[in-house]
């Protein structure tokens, strides 16, 4: 899986850091330059969403959140909980798609495990326990896809089946394109938080919340 360029700009910021003290630093010296599109008049929706990306939650819902994560982002693991609380929230006014992102050391292979779990069925389930067992894979901020397949394991995933679909071109392409759109859209850290290609400019769950409850008002206003 191709890098993104910036990948060692990242890593060397959240060096010897707490994951709160790294959000809040590259929240203040980022801030909306990492999050918005650098033309505003843009249709960014080409970016935001593709054919391989499955939804969470009510497919016809008129709010969609876009989260471009690394699987191996403690803040990515600390907000998903969060994320489908309030999916559940608005009863099927609101939906979910992810987007990944390989920031940190070695998550490729983890993220293409993670791609490949969709020739199953079990992308959500796989998500959720990668991120619930985070700590477990990876450690000291390094991935290791080995130590994750005992725990795709018992979520019900074919690991030997698993193993030869990572290989496939599609998933490559997948992951390619996701690697793009993110390059595109300036994403440089994780989590990113579009709802309904409105950037999240100030990072943190009461402005998520707020943008949610704001694009959930305009959507069901008509």
């Amino acid at each position: 899986m191709k890098k993104l360029t910036t990948k060692k700009s990242l890593a060397a910021k959240k060096q010897n850091k707490i994951i709160t003290i790294a959000i809040l630093c590259v929240a203040i010296v980022t801030g909306a330059l990492l999050l918005t599109p650098t033309d505003s008049n843009e249709n960014i929706d080409q970016y935001l969403y593709s054919e391989h990306a499955l939804i969470f939650g009510n497919e016809n819902a008129k709010v969609t959140i876009v989260e471009f994560f690394d699987p191996a982002c403690e803040s990515c693991r600390a907000f998903y909980p969060l994320v489908k609380s309030q999916i559940k929230k608005y009863e099927g006014k609101v939906n979910l798609i992810v987007r990944p992102v390989a920031f940190h050391k070695n998550v490729g292979p983890v993220v293409t495990a993670l791609e490949a779990t969709k020739m199953q069925g079990k992308y959500w389930d796989a998500l959720s326990t990668t991120l619930y067992n985070q700590s477990r894979w990876a450690i000291n901020h390094t991935a290791n896809v080995e130590l994750l397949y005992p725990y795709l394991q018992d979520a019900g995933i074919d690991i030997e089946k698993l193993k030869i679909d990572m290989k496939k071109a599609v998933i490559a392409e997948n992951l390619a394109q996701d690697t793009q759109d993110a390059k595109t859209l300036k994403v440089l850290k994780t989590p990113t938080f579009y709802v309904n290609g409105v950037a999240l400019k100030t990072f943190g769950d009461a402005p998520l919340k707020a943008l949610i409850a704001s694009e959930v008002k305009k959507a069901y206003s008509e």
